[in-house]
């Protein structure tokens, strides 16, 4: 007779190796939504690349997901803003990155809008463009890509870990 434990019939091996959780459906929406939105911004923000058309319709949808995407964290946003003022809060830095990336985001759509040349007259739409509402959406646009650039950055270990869960790689943790 073995020493070994026995194992119930159907229950797998024991591995060497410790099983990845399964990463929960909120969190999976969270990273693609984030992903899809980068990756979106990027492409819209290469103007030279998409032209009038698909930057513009593009620049829409990006405005949609933002509102899907703020709507998905209020719960963060109503966290966050009551834990703002405490002693001691480790959220300061990227909820006032988040929020500057609200305004610029949502001030380079609508400035967008206010511009359209295609996608609001091909709804009919006609809106008279003027230099500053120009300005201000190339401006915003800048600014929105740095703060992106913070973002990605002030999360980056939580995109790493979900990615590598996510994507099934090894983690990078000694062990």
């Amino acid at each position: 007779m073995s020493d070994a434990p026995a194992v119930p019939p159907g229950t797998p091996a024991a591995s060497p190796l410790p099983r990845r959780r399964r990463v929960a459906a909120r969190i999976r929406l969270d990273f693609w939504l984030d992903a899809a939105l980068l990756a979106g911004y990027v492409v819209a923000y290469s103007f030279g690349f998409t032209g009038d058309a698909i930057h513009e319709w593009l620049g829409l949808a990006l405005g949609l997901a933002l509102l899907l995407h703020l709507t998905l964290h209020w719960d963060w946003v109503i966290a966050a803003t009551s834990r703002l003022f405490r002693r001691g809060s480790r959220d300061r830095l990227l909820y006032a990155v988040n929020l500057a990336l609200l305004l610029t985001m949502t001030l380079c759509v609508a400035s967008g809008v206010l511009i359209s040349r295609v996608a609001l007259p091909e709804l009919h739409i006609e809106l008279a463009s003027s230099l500053f509402w120009n300005r201000l959406h190339i401006f915003t646009a800048e600014l929105t890509l740095a703060l992106v650039g913070v973002h990605v950055g002030l999360r980056w270990r939580w995109l790493a870990a979900v990615g590598r869960r996510l994507l099934r790689l090894p983690s990078r943790r000694p062990r």
